[in-house]
């Protein structure tokens, strides 16, 4: 906009397109915390469904499940810790998190109990907010 000779824009111009960058932002920000919480989300999934399978493995010889998961021969994603809150040779409980992600992940097979209450049927990965 000319004024006197002087080209430039007007502090309310400015003003509005930063506002609109920030509407923007806001909105990306949004998605890129929900694909983050799904990527979370997916890892949990894929170390319980590695501790199943390493869990199996070790109860063919020992006719019992691993008690701990330094037992099983499985590497856990970074920043993911796995709990085993239960075994016994009738079955398992475990859950894991991964810090600052919300949900957490749970899975019991045969006559375990859950320990943290989001898991609802055997041999089946549920994720939840506790």
């Amino acid at each position: 906009m000319r004024t006197r000779g002087k080209i430039g824009f007007t502090f309310i111009e400015i003003m509005t397109v930063l506002a609109l960058i920030a509407v923007l932002v806001a909105i990306a920000w949004g998605r890129f915390n929900r694909s983050y919480e799904k990527a979370l989300e997916a890892t949990m999934i894929s170390d319980l469904r590695n501790l199943m399978t390493a869990q199996e493995l070790y109860y063919r010889p020992a006719q019992t499940y691993a008690p701990d998961i330094s037992l099983v021969n499985i590497a856990p994603s970074p920043r993911s810790s796995i709990h085993i809150t239960e075994s016994s040779p009738m079955g398992w409980a475990a859950w894991n998190e991964i810090e600052r992600a919300l949900k957490r992940c749970e899975l019991y097979i045969g006559n375990a109990t859950p320990a943290i209450g989001i898991a609802t049927e055997s041999a089946r990965i549920f994720c939840a907010v506790p």
